[in-house]
């Protein structure tokens, strides 16, 4: 049965701070309240916000990031929206993309990809007539994107709100829902963007308060019957639904089902120090024959036995440098694994973990892993943020030399490497464009790990190449 679009809908900014996180996750919640089956979706390689998602909805969150995912983006989206009601949070602004391009990426065009209305949120704050403007331009910007009304956030006054609403009426855009400022209402902050939901650094009543908001200031009756006009007039929403198998370029059916025969034990570090995964780079690996194992570096006395593979991924790691370096027993298990010759993937944080030591913004340092021959530095200034290419320079478990990958990088921190000459292996020659940004990672016998974040569900011949390498090692 081919997969069809969800009633769905998007919610955008006019720019980065108008509250889209805090609204949409309300409008998520107060839906899911409503006994609607929401899927989230993040536009963009944000990990956090989805975070967020996911407790609002019960089902994890999933992005949508036109530079990482490429041409398995709508088909993903398809396969994971199946008898839901979609609702995508965008990035930045509406018509923010990848820098150097007429928005590619950005929320407008995953919007028209996607063929999804937007609601677009406005910061009211310090405005009255003027809205209609930026409002009107807005509308009118791309003739490809339907505005199918606004959101108006941080409105101090009920006069402030009737010059508003005067205004956008002479414009004839529906107001779907007005924010008071006083409604104070704001999820929790650090320096990488908002604390990720696991950390539980918010009230415990937060999405009762915040569904009570939204319930109250938002016309959600409005908005399900936006999402509903997205459907053909004859489509069932919620007809039976049989998964069907995700089936990867370059492998047949035959393939696919070989790989499944016999499990490989992916060990995937999951705690407060590690947590940014994409949850479609997990099924996809599954899909290819891994079973995921989750382990913690900060609580777990040793890893897990029967492992093939390791996978440390993003996170926050150095807010937990003493107790991570503390866990004696399980770096030892840890350098055991790596003097097996099994392969170790290191992700931004993952990366530094692997590394000899790592100093925090305090300037105190930690000993680490001592598997990769660098010692990283926090910083109070970003040290790369951005889309990247990265181009392999050694062959190595993931891929061979020469090839590309879609990636994304986003770090306070610094490596120094430690020693020089044949131990210097760099992983990647990062680009942005066409122009070389710096060396970038390592990637020597088992060991593969950089600062550049990839989505496997985007590139699944890594993981394809990953599979085959521990198959032709066993």
């Amino acid at each position: 049965m081919p997969h069809s679009m969800p009633p769905r809908i998007l919610i955008a900014g006019t720019h980065s701070g108008v509250g889209k996180t805090t609204i949409a996750t309300g409008i998520m919640a107060a839906l899911a309240k409503k006994g609607l089956p929401i899927q989230a979706y993040k536009v963009g390689p944000d990990y956090i916000d989805p975070t967020y998602h996911t407790l609002a909805t019960g089902r994890p969150s999933r992005n949508l990031d036109r530079w990482m995912l490429r041409e398995e983006l709508i088909p993903i989206f398809k396969r994971t929206s199946q008898d839901c009601w979609a609702v995508i949070e965008g990035v930045m602004g509406l018509f923010d993309g990848v820098s150097g391009t007429k928005g590619y990426g950005s929320s407008a065009d995953i919007a028209k990809l996607l063929d999804a209305p937007v609601i677009l949120i406005v910061d009211a704050g310090n405005l009255s007539r003027s809205a209609a403007a930026i409002v009107h331009g807005f509308c009118t910007f791309d003739p490809g994107i339907k505005i199918a009304g606004v959101i108006l956030n941080r409105v101090k006054s009920p006069a402030q709100e009737s010059l508003l609403r005067e205004a956008l009426g002479e414009i004839q855009v529906p107001i779907l829902g007005v924010l008071p400022k006083e409604e104070g209402i704001r999820l929790p902050e650090r320096h990488l963007g908002l604390v990720p939901s696991q950390e539980q650094a918010f009230r415990e009543s937060f999405f009762d308060e915040l569904i009570s908001v939204v319930t109250r200031t938002i016309d959600l009756e409005q908005i399900q019957g936006i999402m509903q006009e997205t459907l053909p007039k004859k489509q069932v929403i919620h007809e039976p639904f049989i998964e069907e198998p995700i089936i990867y370029k370059g492998l047949g059916e035959g393939a696919a089902g070989n790989l499944n025969q016999h499990s490989l034990r992916l060990g995937v570090a999951r705690d407060e120090a590690f947590s940014f995964y994409y949850q479609d780079a997990l099924d996809s690996a599954e899909s290819l024959g891994f079973t995921l194992v989750p382990f913690s570096p900060l609580h777990d006395p040793s890893l897990p036995d029967g492992l093939d593979g390791l996978f440390f991924g993003g996170g926050f790691p150095e807010l937990h440098l003493e107790k991570l370096s503390q866990n004696q027993s399980f770096l030892e298990s840890l350098r055991e694994f790596s003097r097996l010759g099994k392969p170790i993937y290191g992700e931004c944080g993952g990366y530094m973990y692997l590394g000899a030591q790592v100093t925090d913004f305090e300037g105190r340092t930690y000993p680490m892993t001592g598997l990769i021959p660098i010692a990283a530095e926090m910083t109070p200034r970003l040290q790369g943020m951005g889309y990247r290419q990265g181009v392999f320079q050694q062959d190595n478990f993931l891929s061979d030399a020469g090839n590309v990958v879609y990636g994304h990088e986003f770090h306070y921190s610094k490596v120094d490497y430690l020693s020089c000459g044949d131990s210097v292996c760099p992983a990647f020659e990062l680009l942005k464009g066409e122009k070389t940004i710096r060396m970038d990672g390592y990637a020597r016998d088992n060991i593969v790990a950089s600062y550049l974040h990839i989505n496997f569900a985007g590139q699944p011949e890594l993981l394809q190449h990953w599979a085959e390498h521990i198959r032709q090692g066993a």
